[in-house]
């Protein structure tokens, strides 16, 4: 009976236990905010937005992943965007596109991540 309890009771501990999200440090290009994954940094934006960014491609490109404030305006929780874009700094400042010709590369891959 003790050995059912201390199963049942160690049951019941694990189920509690924090899960790492799946992406919280895989790739370091791709970065993951909610995780506090940000291998390239973090950086501030406009209007209480924040960015967690990826390690930079040799281009300079970057995946980078926009916190902001909810519909609810600045008395509502802010949360992690649910994607990661391909960004690069232009003049101080993160843009979606490269001074030299438009849209950056980020390694040939796809301009928007699904976290």
């Amino acid at each position: 009976m003790r050995k059912l309890v201390a199963v049942a009771a160690a049951s019941v501990a694990l189920t509690f236990l924090p899960v790492p999200h799946a992406g919280a440090q895989g790739d370091p290009k791709i970065p993951n905010g909610e995780a506090g994954w940000c291998p390239g940094g973090k950086a501030p934006g406009y209007g209480g937005q924040h960015w967690c960014l990826g390690e930079a491609f040799p281009d300079g490109s970057f995946y980078a992943q926009m916190w902001s404030l909810g519909p609810g305006g600045p008395f509502a929780p802010g949360a992690w965007h649910k994607t990661a874009s391909c960004k690069a700094w232009v003049n101080g400042q993160i843009q979606g596109g490269l001074p030299y010709g438009g849209v950056p590369q980020c390694g040939g891959g796809p301009n928007t991540i699904h976290l």
